[in-house]
């Protein structure tokens, strides 16, 4: 979890919106292309972000684009 934390900081080095973090794939390989992956990934990328908000690891800057602090 930690490792991936830190990934999804590092890409949020600038403004990103949650279609940018689904498509950065953090949980699902790449080359996974089923119907469940871009949903799992959205879910995911929005419960880490409301996490890293509520620890201030993130804010959002904008409504809909996030930034690591």
């Amino acid at each position: 979890m930690e490792k991936r934390d830190a990934t999804l900081l590092a890409f949020l080095d600038e403004l990103r919106t949650v279609e940018e973090i689904a498509e950065r794939r953090l949980v699902c390989r790449p080359h996974a292309k089923g119907p469940h992956a871009e949903p799992a990934e959205r879910r995911t990328a929005v419960r880490r972000l409301d996490r890293l908000i509520d620890t201030g690891r993130v804010t959002e800057a904008e409504q809909g684009t996030f930034r690591a602090t």
